[in-house]
């Protein structure tokens, strides 16, 4: 993770435990395989006005769940168990 300190950009990390982790991954999981079921549900029921209107916003979701579950993905490496 990257912030700004006196103007300059520097690595920083999360003081975060190993079991910490593992449940803010299954979290962001759990959330991930939600929104692909909603996702389809509502990207499968357009004649449903409310499914044809959310479709995008759930879509949106979606997409920003899989960037957070992969981050876990990633980074899991970098943990020490």
């Amino acid at each position: 993770m990257l912030c700004v300190k006196d103007g300059r950009m520097e690595k920083v990390g999360l003081n975060i435990t190993p079991k910490e982790f593992r449940q803010l991954s299954k979290w962001s999981e759990n959330i991930y395989n939600t929104a692909v079921v909603m996702d389809y549900f509502v990207a499968n029921q357009p004649e449903i006005e409310a499914c044809y209107n959310l479709a995008p916003v759930v879509k949106h979701l979606r997409n920003d769940a899989d960037v957070l579950n992969a981050f876990f993905i990633d980074h899991e490496k970098d943990i020490e168990f």
